[in-house]
């Protein structure tokens, strides 16, 4: 997802990106929605959930420092 429609969603839920990395602002969409703000973390390696909105980004390589 680009970060320009990430920001964009974000605006609409009334929170302020800044310079927030697009994990983090997912993260925070997440809590905003009422939804574990997991997107990223070690958690995604035993996820099932196929329907998430965030699942092509949580799943992206990451470095560890990086998360």
């Amino acid at each position: 997802m680009a970060l320009e429609t990430l920001q964009e969603q974000a605006a609409r839920l009334g929170i302020i990106s800044g310079d927030m990395s697009p994990t983090a602002l997912i993260r925070r969409i997440q809590v905003r929605m009422g939804e574990e703000p997991c997107c990223g973390t070690d958690r995604r390696y035993l996820c099932r959930r196929t329907d998430c909105q965030w699942r092509a980004e949580c799943q992206k390589l990451v470095a560890a420092w990086q998360r």
